[in-house]
């Protein structure tokens, strides 16, 4: 028995709506991703520098929030707010200023999100715009309590 006209149509629509919903799904995947990318990267280029990174220090001079207000979990499972910090480096820094996009915990965001607030750095020897959050001397995360 052959599906009416109408049938058909309706078909073609509902076909026409999941995909584009299908499509919209991966879009939304793939941009979060490239986001949260940007916002960790910092922390892998701390684990490469290793001990090879020249201790450095940058004061903050602006505080933006990730482009979608990205979070996410810490080690913890704190959460994490995504920051794009400018920052002026000190002496003997070869460059003046670094942007550093970086995950902080939303305890510690009075503290070091706040132009003034001095970020304790790794910067590579070789390209001095390059720099990590030295973890030992500035946490970006608030350990928990043992008990």
């Amino acid at each position: 028995m052959p599906m009416a006209i109408w049938e058909q149509i309706l078909w073609g629509v509902f076909a026409v709506m999941m995909g584009g919903a299908l499509l919209s799904g991966v879009a939304v995947v793939v941009a979060a991703t490239s986001e949260q990318r940007k916002y960790s990267r910092e922390r892998r280029i701390g684990k490469i520098l290793g001990s090879a990174g020249v201790a450095a220090q940058g004061t903050v001079t602006q505080v933006r929030r990730s482009e979608h207000q990205l979070t996410g979990p810490g080690s913890h499972g704190q959460r994490m707010v995504a920051l794009e910090l400018t920052l002026q480096m000190l002496p003997p820094s070869p460059v003046p200023t670094v942007v550093l996009r970086t995950l902080i915990d939303e305890l510690l965001l009075p503290r070091l999100a706040v132009p003034g607030a001095t970020i304790h750095l790794m910067q590579d020897p070789v390209h001095p715009s390059v720099v990590s959050v030295d973890r030992q001397r500035t946490p970006l995360e608030v350990p928990p309590a043992r008990g």
